[in-house]
């Protein structure tokens, strides 16, 4: 969840780590191959400080930034101003459970959901929570869901890190201590209770993350791992070991 005393960086919003855009670019590849070229209504869940719903403005989208954080909306509002798409960027201070009420039934074509089921405390919240961003859903809309994957950290301690102990470590190592562990199944059996037409999965960024910080600097390098993050993302078994998830619903 993000923090309403947090006052977020716009410089880091518009100066992305090659492997943060890399996630972005990965993700969007990912819904096009179920999502049109054609100007769209988002509602980006979470969505903080706008990095990703500025990039959709800019390619024409009418994106709506859901968060209870104003200072994190505050910045997303500055670096749509920052790149002249604000006239596409709508920010709605509220938290995800409160969708229904805040938004009109098939109000939306795509809902995106990155980075926060992992963070809510128990299943049958998680459950709450996508019944409730899927509430302004159109039928034949599009749901995006990202989040960390778990099988990934003790691949990334041991090949990275060189660190097969805390590797060993890993595999017994909840996710987040606070929470109870959010795995891909149980958001599958989730969606599929709620009514979904089809659920596929993708992984993003399989490989880039073993990558040393270096070679992560040399645009030649990361241009050639980028099509070979874009030729994994939809094969057994690389999708199942990515660092992070992504699954996309069909309402």
């Amino acid at each position: 969840m993000t923090l309403s005393g947090f006052l977020p960086d716009l410089d880091h919003v518009q100066r992305l780590s090659p492997l943060e855009r890399l996630r972005h670019t990965l993700t969007e590849a990912n819904l096009a191959r179920h999502w049109g070229d054609e100007p769209s209504r988002v509602l980006d869940v979470a969505g903080g400080n706008g990095v990703t719903a500025v990039r959709l403005a800019a390619r024409g989208h009418e994106v709506t930034v859901l968060d209870p954080a104003g200072a994190m909306l505050s910045t997303a509002i500055r670096a749509a101003e920052a790149q002249g798409v604000v006239d596409r960027l709508h920010v709605v201070q509220a938290g995800a459970q409160d969708a229904p009420e805040v938004f009109a039934d098939h109000e939306f074509d795509l809902v995106l959901c990155h980075n926060l089921l992992h963070y809510v405390e128990s299943a049958e919240e998680r459950e709450q929570v996508l019944r409730a961003i899927m509430a302004p859903l159109r039928p034949g809309g599009l749901l995006s869901v990202l989040g960390p994957n778990a099988v990934f950290d003790p691949i990334q301690a041991v090949v990275r890190d060189r660190a097969p102990d805390l590797a060993l470590r890993e595999l017994d190592t909840v996710a987040c201590e606070w929470a109870e562990p959010c795995t891909v199944g149980e958001l599958v059996v989730s969606l599929a209770g709620l009514g979904v037409a089809e659920v596929v999965r993708y992984g993003v960024r399989c490989v880039s993350d073993l990558v040393s910080e270096e070679d992560a600097e040399n645009p030649a390098f990361m241009a050639d791992l980028e099509q070979l993050e874009l030729a994994l993302s939809n094969r057994m078994p690389h999708l199942l070991t990515a660092r992070f998830f992504h699954l996309i619903a069909r309402r």
